[in-house]
């Protein structure tokens, strides 16, 4: 379950609709349905090391797990999820067994001058990514590298200045 990194607005829309149960059936009725004109999601997951001694887990498969993630969400089309686009996708690699940080998601934060109901698109915001970084550095002892894949048109930030995940030590990016 994912959830947005701002307050969102809820809308509420009534339509009708036409639904052919059979060949030539006029059918007609009422729907209502809950939209949210715009939210950026966050998730995050753990690859349980210990699990995948008995799946069988390879590498191999993890790169196609972030792939299908990182694809997947791109083409994810339906009604709820019409223009839905991957951001920012983080993998940290620990070098300490069993150990994670875990739901990373929350040391990112949304900063616009709209407010939060108000965003309609990427670049509404930038994603401060400070809390982020001190928490990894933090724990850069446990911490052997971190992948990354990020759309283009998020614009992060650290400590009030634009931070580009290439410059920063540990960072890498997928090649998809």
């Amino acid at each position: 379950m994912g959830r947005s990194l701002h307050a969102v607005e809820v809308k509420h829309i009534k339509g009708t609709g036409a639904f052919a149960a059979q060949k030539g059936s006029k059918n007609k009725t009422f729907r209502e349905e809950y939209i949210l004109p715009y939210s950026l999601i966050g998730f995050y997951g753990i690859i349980n090391e210990n699990a995948a001694k008995y799946t069988g887990l390879t590498e191999e498969d993890v790169k196609l797990l972030i792939e299908g993630m990182w694809e997947g969400t791109k083409n994810l089309i339906s009604r709820s999820k019409f223009g839905q686009v991957p951001r920012l996708l983080i993998k940290v690699n620990y070098s300490e067994r069993n150990f994670y940080i875990g739901e990373l998601k929350e040391y990112i934060k949304l900063k616009s001058d709209l407010m939060d109901e108000k965003i309609r698109d990427i670049s509404d915001f930038t994603l401060d990514i400070s809390a982020l970084l001190d928490i990894l550095r933090d724990n850069d002892d446990k911490i052997e590298s971190i992948d990354y894949i990020i759309d283009d048109r998020v614009e992060l930030t650290a400590n009030g200045e634009m931070v580009n995940l290439n410059e920063i030590n540990k960072f890498k990016a997928f090649n998809l």
